[in-house]
């Protein structure tokens, strides 16, 4: 049966000259592979540009129970980013965030909160003219939520240390990263009043540290979660911009 939906284009595999397999993220049926035939002419129904990684979508699908990869029969762009495909940090912000997705989303249930959340910040990432370099900081603490490991805010006085495998603070340290020290503890409490629009000003090296805490807290708690090749880019552009 087709069905239309909307979708975020997370991760593309060519199999053959016009033909590719996407990973598709949708409103409707959370996370599909679709095989496509990509076409060229004035009449194709889908063209490559419309189906390239972070691309918004609506597009139009036969889906078959028990079938692992289904059919994508047409597609049309949602939104057309401005700004993010052609500024080099918002795009590396952007493709880092895209591999989060691809290795983190597993589900092939609906989510509209987490389909939003999504949309919202590509686009709010693509029109703001300042203040987006954490971005990625507010995305990654927030999706906690949507992938079952939001950490406790249980920070006081007695409980100083997060714990990455417990996902909340606790009275004593452990080495990282089982745990984080006293500094990283507090820049991780912090970010439970953190939003994208209530940003606090973050330094260099605290960014550094809040991304390095963040990645290995979600390798505490997704099993088999295998090294990010964009993570060290991010790294690099933390580094160069300060």
């Amino acid at each position: 049966m087709l069905y239309t939906t909307q979708g975020i284009v997370l991760h593309n595999i060519k199999y053959a000259d016009k033909k590719i397999i996407s990973k598709i993220y949708t409103r409707d049926f959370g996370l599909i592979s679709a095989n496509i035939n990509i076409g060229t002419g004035s009449k194709a129904k889908i063209k490559s540009g419309s189906i390239q990684p972070l691309t918004q979508i609506e597009c139009v699908v036969s889906l078959k129970e028990n079938k692992e990869i289904q059919q994508m029969t047409e597609v049309k762009c949602l939104y057309v980013y401005n700004d993010l495909q052609h500024n080099f940090s918002k795009l590396c912000i952007a493709q880092f965030l895209n591999e989060i997705l691809y290795k983190c989303l597993k589900e092939e249930t609906p989510n509209d909160d987490l389909f939003d959340l999504i949309c919202r910040t590509y686009q709010w990432l693509d029109k703001a003219e300042e203040n987006y370099l954490d971005t990625h900081i507010y995305f990654l603490f927030e999706l906690t939520k949507h992938l079952g490991f939001y950490p406790v805010n249980n920070r006081d006085k007695t409980h100083l240390y997060f714990d990455t495998l417990e996902g909340k603070f606790s009275v004593s340290t452990q080495s990282f990263p089982l745990g984080f020290d006293h500094w990283q503890s507090g820049l991780f409490a912090e970010l439970f009043s953190y939003s994208m629009t209530n940003q606090k000003k973050i330094n260099r090296s605290e960014r550094l540290a809040l991304l390095d805490c963040l990645i290995h807290y979600y390798k505490m708690q997704i099993p088999g979660l295998i090294e990010l090749k964009s993570y060290r880019v991010m790294q690099e552009m933390v580094i160069e911009m300060q």
